[in-house]
This record gives structure tokens, C-alpha cells and sequence, in this order.
């Protein structure tokens, strides 16, 4: 507090010493004068014996401990009053600082809310996701499977390194309150799920293993915002029972406020979970043995114990595996578990592209620093008299040095205010229009941790862009300094070379970003020249959940979605209507093991596998997919008549590659006994996205036998009107079918194809931001430092022009001293950009990495840029009056 005291009090103090000094002198005066010294000469011995009053006051002042801060107060207020002088430099550098500082806490915001932050779970390093890991022989696209009935019943009653283990599914419920029907997003989870996760709700309670039995499984849990909006948030919702899929289910309790797990971006794209989980119910999985044909559409997430490590726990999966695979020889390598931890899991695929943007702003930033470098450094060098002129007076190197430090972060400083304010709208930006499938971007914030790498930022890019302008003054030559004229000095060779270094990193680091940029935008390009399969244009879909109770069968669901066709069908300006397990670009579809009647397997090791997906009369017409060969499913394909399959280009090229596939048989195993008849091969589709590689995939009509359950499918519709137009009359016509029955997901089918491409936009949109604006700081740069050079040399010029130099020299003096800036920059970035865009290779599709036509062209595109740069001030050299030049000095 004293210290505090005399700090804020200076003033005061100050006046008490002045007081105090004073009434020394003057005692000494008085005891010289009774001493019969005459008052003059008594005052003169006084200040003599007391010695320096000024020199006294500053020892005190250091004794107070507060010399430092009253010094550095002083630096910035100088250095405030030069910013001031400046005001072109200073907004300049500003500006500058504040694209880069914004951008780098911009995406830094990003990967810590993605990355870096622990997952909002008690613990949640403990907790793992179990992946079902394929045998290596056996490529399906993806790298795991979901799990069985019977592998979620075995984990948790053997397991001893998992505390919990909960298996959980993704369903969509019909929501029926008397009024307008409702889809909601929905999970079936195991008594463990919430254990396991570590969350309890805000109102209930959460299932119990009794919950989780045949019989006792209709109790739900709402999620908070659902209770909100829907339930106006009312205490009393427990105990009521609701409508879903026309059943009752009682609501026993209400989670927290943002605890929507699992979302669909955070788990295994084999999975078709929901964009964000709404409510849960319990799973309630039958026990007895395993049904041959069952489904495994489950996942499954486990905690580990306390003391367990990681490594220790995937010990245990792996004598399981061994166990496993001893009593099923046939199914060996089928069991195989891998832990993996949660916050790996939702982090996903992003880490790579993160960090590549992330080292594509540091390059922004960098090439920020360099300019403000070279904009300092030149001043600087303008300010040698200066520098001279107070060192003369007796001012040390060191302070300087220090002035000019916080000159270069208060400048820091005031670009980190704007780069703050810009990485505030930047990350709006982000989660405005970044790609729905980036996890836990809805998460991502300017926070505390944000803020301090931006200060981190802000004090690193201080010191380095001072450090130039720093060593120039520690180089001054006071006596050459003082004895020119005027106060333009030359900053010598070292001072030259230092700023063509940072011209050269400018331009290499430019270049980079513009490669990485160019290939980004041939691969987008690319993209939308890919054939998808299908014709996205006039094309209308949606998706239907049936309750299960209303649609018990087969026959039930068939007889509903024909009465959906035939109401959809006579809509004005509809042509065709079709029903499929998942529309083009929806996802991944079912997956199957294949047989072949009459064909031997040559390769015990290899299993014939295809996508399976059921479909209707007319739906291929309705998406738009050309039918190569054969002929479509027909109204008289009922499950009475001979069983008939269609399949892809991609199946048929597989599998029949000498042969022609129409006539030939194909099934599930399960169905090996009354096989399908191929009958038609259609073009390949794309189901996720448009740069993927077609797998096989065979269409079954939904009229005969069906694997996988029909309760949810999708609706498409061909219209020769504006799809969006035609919503309505939509909504209506299936109001007569069933009233009850929610439209979801209803859009054109454009619509989804383009949210597909939205990762590659959004990918394009910021290393292509970032490369222009490298481009355009690092043109600046060499422009400003070519001006400079060009100013210092102006005598000289016009001493070349009076001795009779041609202007055409003199423009072919400066343009040489830029082409040789901007080819060694060139060089030095092609050599870092072969080193880099190699890590984009999983972001490219149609482009090889090193493509040499993008790096030829990128470099043509630097070079003609700097030699744009270099053009200005060797014009304005070519127009300097020699005599006006001879008198510069």
C-alpha cells in the first residue's frame, strides 16, 4: 500500500521533498549567518555543504521503488506523442497488426474450443469411445463397424477396466401433442449412458437398469432446450406422459442446459446419428442369443476406473479379442476393440485442417510483422539525429533501445485492440457460415484463453518488429549523424540487407499461401465438374419416420408409402415420385455381405461386400439417375414375384468385370436361399460427398423381402416447377395421408449437394482470404522497401542523369533491384511450399499436391504482382530533375 502510495502521490511527494530540502538549506543558511557569515555568502556555503538539491531529489526518488514505473510511464507517453506526430504511419501499422493479430486469435478461438478444451463432462479424460475395428482384409470405406446386441450385453458384464459401459442408437420420434405433428431427434440409450458421461439432469431423475428392460423401457429424458420451447419450461412435466411415435412415454427427468450428446459431427460418420440429440429414451436390448441376420447398428462408450490407464484398458479389449476369437474361428478378427479416448473422437478429422489454417495465419501474421518491421525500421533510420543528438547529450544505448521497445508494443498494443474487435466478427463469421459438420463449433468463443494468446501475440510481435529499427539505432554514428544537414541519413548496408530479408520472407510466405489457395480452388472446380450419379435440379425430398405401433409390418409401411407416392404423384407439375432408404448425398447407407450362388470364393480372406439399399418404383426417375443397362423396379415386383435387384456401375465393373451382370443372382447370405436377379445396372451415386470413390451398391424394391427396417426413408419428387415453390402443396398432400405423420429435412435436393460442398468452400474461403491478403501486405512491402531505396538514392540518380544516363537505365537500375527480391523470395517459397502443401493432400481432389502447373502459375502470379510494385518507384525515379537532386542535400 505504501508503495502503491507513492506511486499514485508523486505530486505530493515531490512537494514534501522540495519542502523538506528547503528547510535544510535554509537551517544551514541560518546557522552560517550566527556564525557572522555574511546572508549571500551564507546561502552560497549552504548549498556548497548540502551539495546538489537535484541530485539529492532523484536519489530519493529511486529510493521510493517506484523509478521503473514512472520511467516506463514516461517512455509511453513519449512514445504516444511520436505515434501522434505519425498519424499516417501509425493507422497504417495499426491496420496492418490488427488483420494479422485478429486472424491469428480468430482461428486460435476455434482450435481451442475444438481441440484444447476439455469436453464439458466430470473427468472426461476417463471416458472412451469402444471402435469396432474390420479385419484388415476387409475395405468397406470406412474404418470401423458398428457394434452388435451381443457385444453391448458382453462389455459391461466382463469388463474390469470400465467402470460403465453404455451402448446407445440413434432414432427419430413423432411428437403429437393435438396439434401439429413434430419430428425430434432422438437417442436410445443403455442404463450406463449418463453414468458413464458423468451428467445428471436438472429436474428427475436418469434411467435405471430396470428402465432398460422389454416391458418397462417408455420413460424419457428431455433435453433442455426441447423442455423450453416446447413445454414452456413447466416443473411440472415430470410424471406426464407424452406422444411419441404413438406410444406414451413418461418424462422422468430434464438434462442441463447444452447437453445435446451425441451430435452427429462428433461421432463416426458410420453412424447415422442426428445433427443434435433432443431427448433419450431407454434402449431396452432383448436378452438370448444371437439372432442370425440381426442388426448392428449400435455405439457404444465406456469410463475407465480409477488408476486404469489407457493402455491398460485396451489390454483387457485385447485378451477379449483372443477369447472371442477362440470360440468363433469362423468370425476371427471380427471382435477386435480399440479405445479410443472421447475428446480424440469429437475432435475427429479437424486437427489437420485446423492446423494447417492455423500455420496459413501465422504466415498472415508474420508477413504483418515484416511490414510494421520495415515501416519502423524506416523511421527509425529517419530519426538517427535524433538518436544522435540525445546521445550526445549523454543518453545511453540502452535507453534508446528502450524507447524504441515501447514505442514497437505500444504500437502492438493498439493493433491487438483492433485485432481483437476483428477476431470477434471473424469468429461470428465462422459459426455464422463455417461447415454444420465441424464439432463443437457452436462452442467456439473470444474468451480468457483467447484473449491471453492474443496478448502472448501481441507482445512477441512487439519485440520482433523492434528488434529491427533497435539494432539500426544501436549502430548510429553520432558524429556523421550530427554533421548532416539535414536529418536524412542513410541506415548503412546491415540496415538495407535486414530489410530485404523481410521483403524475401514477405513474398516466400505470400507465395505459399497462394499455392495452398490455388489448389484449393482447382480442387473445388474440380468438384463441381464430378458427374454425381444424379440430377439435383427439380428435385424435392424429405423424411418420413413411421410410429412403430401404427406401422407394425411390412405390409402396413408399403401400403403407406404407396399412398404417399400416389397423393405426391398427382400434386400439378409433378412427374415422378420415388422412396429410398437415403436420398443422394444424405449419407452412408446400409452395408452387406454378399454371395454369389454359383461362384466359389478363390480368397478365403475376402468377403464380398456392397451397399444395400431399398428403394421404389420410380425413385431412380425422381433422382435423376440414368439406368445403363436393364430396366427399373415395377409395381408388379411384390414380394410374391421373383426377387430382383438393381446395381451400380461400380458393382458391376467388381464383380462381373468380363461378364454381363443382368441375369446373373446376388444376396445377403441371409436371403442365399431365394437369391435376387440383377435386372438393371444404374450410374454410380455419391452419398456423402462428391469427391469420394463409388463402392458397390445394390437396390432391392421395398415391396419384397427387406433386411433392414423401413420405419424411417426418404421421399423424393421430380417436378418441373421451383422445388421450394412446391413445399406446401407438399405438406398438405400428406396431411391426407396422415395427419400424424411430421415432414422433416423437407429441401431440394440441391440444397443438400451444395451443404456438401460447404467444407471445401469454407476451406477455399480462408486460405484464399489469407493468401490475398499475403499477397497483398507482401507487395506492399517490397513497394515500400524499393520507395525507401529509391529516396535514399535520389542524389546519386540525379548524378547519374547529369552525367547522362538514359531514364530507360535508371528504370532498369530499380526494377533489377526488385526482380532480385522478388526471385529470391520466389525460390525460398517454392522450396517451403513443397515441403508444406504435402500435408493437404487429404484436402484435394482431382490436383496432385505438387502440382507443377499451380506452382508455375502461383509464381508467375508473385512475380508479376512484385514487379508491379517495383514499377511505381522506378517511374518515379526515372522523373527525378538533376538539379533538384544535386541540391537535395
Amino acid at each position: 500500500m505504501r508503495w502503491l502510495t507513492r506511486l499514485f502521490r508523486k505530486r505530493a511527494l515531490d512537494n514534501q521533498l522540495d519542502s523538506e530540502l528547503r528547510f535544510h538549506v535554509e537551517q544551514q543558511t541560518a546557522d552560517n549567518i550566527a556564525a557572522g557569515i555574511p546572508p549571500a555568502e551564507a546561502r552560497r556555503r549552504a548549498l556548497a555543504q548540502f551539495g546538489g538539491t537535484e541530485y539529492i531529489k532523484e536519489e530519493c526518488r529511486d529510493a521510493r521503488g517506484t523509478h521503473f514505473i514512472e520511467t516506463l510511464l514516461q517512455d509511453v507517453r513519449f512514445a504516444l506523442r511520436m505515434l501522434r506526430k505519425s498519424p499516417g504511419f501509425t493507422a497504417v501499422a495499426v491496420l496492418t497488426l490488427a488483420l494479422g493479430i485478429g486472424a491469428s486469435t480468430a482461428v486460435f478461438s476455434v482450435i481451442d474450443g475444438i481441440l484444447l478444451r476439455p469436453l464439458p463432462y466430470p473427468r472426461a479424460g476417463k471416458i472412451v469411445l469402444l471402435k469396432h475395428v474390420p479385419p484388415p482384409t476387409f475395405n468397406v470405406g470406412f474404418d470401423q463397424f458398428p457394434w452388435a446386441r451381443m457385444d453391448a450385453l458382453f462389455y459391461p458384464e466382463e469388463s474390469k477396466t470400465l467402470a460403465s459401459v453404455a451402448a446407445f442408437k440413434s432414432d427419430a420420434f413423432n411428437l403429437w401433442d393435438g396439434g401439429e405433428p413434430v419430428r425430434l431427434d432422438g437417442l436410445r440409450a443403455s442404463a450406463g449412458f449418463f453414468p458413464t458421461l458423468g451428467v445428471q439432469p436438472i429436474l428427475g431423475r436418469i434411467f435405471t437398469p430396470q428402465d432398460d428392460k422389454i416391458g418397462h423401457e417408455h420413460e424419457v429424458i428431455l433435453g433442455y432446450e426441447l423442455w423450453r420451447e416446447r413445454f414452456g419450461s413447466s416443473a411440472n412435466i415430470l410424471g406426464q406422459a407424452i406422444d411419441l411415435n404413438g406410444a406414451l412415454y413418461t418424462v422422468i427427468g430434464v438434462m442441463p442446459p447444452g447437453f445435446v450428446f451425441p451430435r452427429a459431427s462428433e461421432m463416426p460418420p458410420v453412424f447415422s446419428f442426428l445433427r443434435e440429440t433432443q431427448l433419450w429414451v431407454p434402449l431396452a436390448l432383448p436378452v438370448g442369443p444371437p439372432v442370425y441376420g440381426e442388426e448392428s447398428d449400435l455405439a457404444m462408450i465406456g469410463r475407465l476406473r480409477d488408476g486404469v490407464t489407457l493402455e491398460q484398458g485396451q489390454a483387457e479389449m485385447d485378451v477379449f479379442r483372443a477369447r472371442r476369437d477362440a470360440v468363433r474361428p469362423d468370425a476371427k478378427g471380427w471382435f477386435d476393440a480399440q479405445l479410443v479416448p472421447l475428446a480424440r473422437q469429437v475432435s475427429g478429422d479437424m486437427r489437420r485442417p485446423l492446423f494447417l489454417t492455423l500455420g496459413a495465419v501465422c504466415a498472415v501474421l508474420l508477413i504483418s510483422c515484416s511490414n510494421v518491421a520495415g515501416l519502423l525500421l524506416t523511421r527509425s533510420i529517419s530519426r538517427w539525429r535524433e538518436f544522435a543528438l540525445r546521445m550526445a547529450l549523454g543518453a545511453r544505448a540502452a535507453t534508446i533501445s528502450r524507447q524504441l521497445f515501447t514505442e514497437g508494443l505500444l504500437l502492438a498494443g493498439l493493433g491487438a485492440v483492433a485485432g481483437i474487435a476483428v477476431a470477434q466478427i471473424a469468429v461470428r463469421l465462422i459459426k455464422l457460415y463455417g461447415p454444420s459438420g465441424i464439432p463443437r463449433l457452436s462452442e467456439v468463443s473470444v474468451d480468457a484463453a483467447t484473449l491471453v494468446f492474443a496478448v502472448g501475440v501481441t507482445f512477441l510481435a512487439g519485440m520482433l518488429f523492434s528488434v529491427g529499427p533497435v539494432v539500426a539505432a544501436s549502430h548510429a554514428n553520432v558524429a556523421s549523424a550530427l554533421r548532416s544537414a539535414t536529418a536524412r541519413v542513410t541506415g548503412g548496408g546491415t540496415s538495407m540487407r535486414f530489410r530485404n530479408a523481410l521483403v524475401v520472407s514477405e513474398i516466400a510466405f505470400a507465395l505459399v499461401l497462394v499455392i495452398g489457395g490455388t489448389l484449393l480452388t482447382r480442387t473445388f472446380m474440380q468438384l463441381l465438374r464430378v458427374n454425381p450419379g444424379f440430377n439435383a435440379s427439380g428435385a424435392l425430398t424429405f423424411e418420413l419416420t413411421l410410429p412403430p405401433l401404427k406401422y407394425p409390418d411390412q405390409v402396413h409401411i408399403v401400403s403407406l408409402y404407396q399412398n404417399v407416392r400416389r397423393a405426391l404423384g398427382a400434386l400439378p407439375g409433378v412427374e415422378s415420385v420415388g422412396v429410398v432408404e437415403t436420398t443422394p448425398m444424405g449419407g452412408l447407407t446400409e452395408g452387406t455381405a454378399l454371395a454369389i450362388p454359383g461362384r466359389p470364393r478363390t480368397n478365403k480372406k475376402e468377403t464380398l461386400y456392397a451397399n444395400y439399399t431399398i428403394a421404389s418404383p420410380e425413385y431412380f426417375a425422381a433422382a435423376g439417375t440414368p439406368i445403363l443397362r436393364g430396366r427399373d423396379f415395377l409395381e408388379s415386383d411384390t414380394a410374391s414375384s421373383m426377387p430382383v435387384a438393381i446395381i451400380n456401375l461400380a458393382m458391376a465393373r467388381k464383380y462381373w468385370p468380363n461378364t454381363d451382370p443382368v441375369g446373373q443372382q446376388v444376396a445377403p447370405p441371409i436371403y442365399l436361399k431365394n437369391p435376387s436377379t440383377i435386372v438393371g445396372i444404374v450410374a454410380d451415386v455419391k452419398h456423402v460427398s462428391l469427391g469420394e470413390e463409388s463402392a458397390p451398391e445394390m437396390y432391392v424394391p421395398y415391396t419384397q423381402k427387406v433386411w433392414p427396417s423401413m420405419l424411417t426413408m426418404d421421399v423424393i419428387l421430380r417436378t418441373k416447377m421451383d422445388p421450394a415453390a412446391l413445399a406446401q402443396s407438399v405438406r398438405e398432400a400428406m396431411r391426407g395421408v396422415d395427419p400424424r405423420l411430421p415432414l422433416a429435412k423437407l429441401q431440394p435436393l440441391a440444397a443438400i449437394v451444395d451443404q456438401s460442398m460447404t467444407p471445401q468452400r469454407f476451406s477455399l474461403l480462408l486460405i484464399g482470404g489469407f493468401g490475398a491478403l499475403a499477397l497483398l501486405l507482401a507487395s506492399i512491402g517490397l513497394y515500400g522497401v524499393i520507395s525507401y531505396s529509391v529516396a535514399q538514392r535520389t542524389q546519386e540518380i540525379g548524378i547519374r542523369l547529369a552525367l547522362g544516363a538514359q531514364s530507360t537505365q535508371i528504370l532498369g537500375m530499380v526494377l533489377k533491384q526488385g526482380i532480385l527480391l522478388a526471385t529470391t523470395g520466389l525460390a525460398v517459397g517454392i522450396a517451403i511450399a513443397l515441403a508444406v502443401t504435402r500435408l493437404m493432400s487429404g484436402f484435394l481432389y482431382g490436383v496432385r499436391a505438387r502440382d507443377p502447373v499451380t506452382f508455375v502459375g502461383a509464381a508467375i502470379l508473385m512475380f508479376a504482382v512484385a514487379l508491379a510494385a517495383s514499377y511505381i518507384p522506378a517511374r518515379r525515379a526515372m522523373c527525378v530533375d538533376p538539379m533538384v537532386a544535386l541540391r537535395y542535400e
